[in-house]
C-alpha cells in the first residue's frame, strides 16, 4: 500500500481553510506521522503564490496533497435542468484543469455524481442515474485531458441517493467507461450499507482508486465497532497499493460537523493530535497483523 493520510478539516469544523491553516496542517499531520493530507479543491483557486507555498511546504514535509470537493448548488448533474447540468459540468471540467495545473498526477475524490445531502425528491432514480452518467462522460474528458484521477465516493443512503454500495459505483463506472474514473470506498459508509464490508473491497479491486478509513461512529480507527481485521484482510486480498486516507469528524459544529450530524464532542477530552496518532498507530498496526 502506498501512504496514509487525513483530512486537512480534522483540525477544524468547516470544509474549507486559508492557506496559512492549510500549511499548518500539513506540517500537523507530518509531525504526528502522516504523509498525505487531502485539502478542499477550495485551494487549487487561490493566486499563484498561495498555490506555491502549499505545494513547498508539503515537498518540504514530504507530504502528498489530494483534493476533495464536489458540485454546489444549481450544478446538480443528477438534475432534469440542462442548465444546472452544464454549470456542474463546468464546474467539474474546470476544477479538473486547475488541479492538473497544480501538480502532476493529482488526485480528486469525493461526492461527484450529484449534490451532497440531497434527496431523491421524487424523482425518477433510474433518470437522476442517466443524467449523471452521461454528464460525468464530459466531465471525465477533462480529467483525462490532464491526467487527473476522479475517485467517486460511495456514499451512505442519508447523504446521497445515488450511489451507496460499491456494486453500484462498479455499475456507474463501467458505464461512464474511463480509466480515469475510480472508486472511493469508506469503513464508515460500508458500515452501514453492505452486507459484506470484506467481500465489497474484493469486489471493488484495481478500480477503488482510494480508500477512506474511520469508525462506524465517525471517530479514528479502534474507537468503534468496524471489524479491521476484515478490512485490512481483504486490502491484503487485493493487494490495493493506492493511498489510503483517515477520515474522523470528532468535533460538533462548523459546517462539518452539521453535515455530518456531530452533535456532540467525540475527542473524549484527548487532543486532536494525540487521537489521530492513536488512530494511525492502531490502523498501522491492523495492517502489520495481516
Amino acid at each position: 500500500m502506498n501512504r496514509i493520510g487525513i483530512v486537512h478539516n480534522y483540525w477544524g469544523t468547516d470544509f474549507t481553510a486559508n492557506p496559512d491553516l492549510y500549511c499548518s496542517r500539513i506540517s500537523r499531520a507530518a509531525s504526528i506521522g502522516f504523509n498525505l493530507l487531502t485539502v478542499q479543491m477550495d485551494a487549487i483557486f487561490y493566486a499563484k503564490d498561495d498555490k506555491q507555498r502549499l505545494l513547498d511546504t508539503a515537498e518540504k514535509e514530504d507530504v502528498k496533497l489530494n483534493y476533495s470537493g464536489g458540485m454546489g448548488p444549481n450544478m446538480d448533474i443528477c438534475s432534469e435542468s440542462a442548465e444546472d447540468r452544464e454549470r456542474g459540468i463546468a464546474h467539474m471540467q474546470n476544477a479538473a484543469r486547475l488541479i492538473a495545473d497544480m501538480q502532476e498526477g493529482a488526485e480528486f475524490a469525493g461526492a461527484i455524481t450529484g449534490v451532497f445531502r440531497d434527496e431523491l425528491k421524487g424523482r425518477s432514480r433510474e433518470k437522476c442515474w442517466e443524467n449523471s452518467v452521461n454528464s460525468m462522460k464530459e466531465i471525465i474528458k477533462a480529467a483525462e485531458d490532464g491526467g487527473v484521477i476522479f475517485s467517486l465516493e460511495v456514499l451512505n443512503r442519508f447523504e446521497h441517493f445515488l450511489i451507496n454500495t460499491c456494486d453500484e459505483a462498479l455499475r456507474y463506472v463501467e458505464a461512464v467507461g474511463s480509466p480515469n474514473l475510480k472508486i472511493l470506498l469508506d469503513t464508515y459508509h460500508m458500515n452501514i450499507e453492505e452486507d459484506s464490508i470484506g467481500e465489497a473491497i474484493v469486489k471493488g479491486g484495481d478500480k477503488i482508486g482510494l480508500f477512506h478509513v474511520g469508525e462506524n461512529n465517525r471517530n479514528v480507527p479502534g474507537r468503534g465497532h468496524i471489524p479491521w481485521d476484515e478490512v485490512v484482510g481483504a486490502l491484503k486480498q487485493i493487494d490495493y497499493q493506492g493511498d489510503t486516507v483517515m477520515e474522523p469528524v470528532v468535533l460538533a459544529g462548523g459546517a462539518t460537523g452539521g453535515s455530518m450530524a456531530i452533535h456532540r464532542d467525540l475527542t473524549g477530552g484527548k487532543d486532536l493530535d494525540d487521537l489521530a496518532r492513536e488512530g494511525l498507530e492502531f490502523y498501522k498496526g491492523k495492517l502489520a497483523s495481516v
